[in-house]
């Protein structure tokens, strides 16, 4: 890409290049849904996560792709909406959704930093979130470079981390090489489905 430069005489031009690109949605379910969440969470034998993920249980190992189950198809068809309105606005090629699974943190659980790897777009949503549970943080990408500045005010340009406060129906959709964790939640119930995405399969021309 080129920059644009103003045309004639100017004092200064600002330009944020390289931004990384998170979205934030709000999504509203339907009481069958929330039925449907919680019965899949009573139903499934969760399994607890290694001590080098975090504290916390999840159906990852149980149910591959949670979305493609029928009793979320709804669920699936709004979030790949938003998806791909997220691919749209950042000039990326469309994606499918592919693995997907719950999560579950009750006080004291939390998520150690982490990627997904082999993923372009991934996605938090939290249909069931009390107030107050812990916030999800991004690490800044370029943390490591900025090495020798020393930061006098807190800004987009010199935070380290940003943190979203969840909420009901929030879904949160960023790069999958942003590395990402969750502080010690402070809350009895923190529920998350998150999931990757791939590239779909260009058809060729003939």
């Amino acid at each position: 890409m080129k920059a644009t430069i103003i045309d004639g005489p100017f004092r200064k031009a600002d330009y944020n290049i390289f931004p990384t690109y998170i979205q934030v949605h709000q999504l509203q379910l339907s009481t069958d849904t929330l039925n449907n969440i919680e019965a899949f969470m009573s139903d499934c034998d969760m399994d607890t996560w290694p001590n080098d993920i975090g504290v916390g249980k999840t159906s990852s190992q149980q149910v591959m792709n949670l979305l493609d189950l029928n009793e979320f198809a709804d669920l699936k068809l709004m979030i790949k909406e938003r998806v791909d309105e997220y691919c749209m606005e950042s000039g990326l090629a469309p994606v499918e959704i592919g693995k997907s699974w719950i999560n579950s943190q009750s006080e004291n659980g939390y998520v150690a930093s982490h990627r997904h790897e082999l993923s372009i777009v991934s996605g938090a949503f939290y249909p069931i979130v009390e107030p107050g549970s812990a916030p999800l943080v991004f690490d800044s990408p370029i943390k490591g470079p900025r090495m020798s500045e020393i930061h006098n005010v807190a800004t987009h340009f010199t935070s380290d981390t940003m943190e979203f406060d969840p909420r009901d129906g929030m879904l949160i959709l960023f790069p999958s090489w942003l590395y990402h964790y969750s502080l010690p939640n402070k809350t009895a119930k923190r529920i998350t489905i998150s999931f990757n995405t791939f590239h779909k399969t260009l058809d060729k021309q003939e």
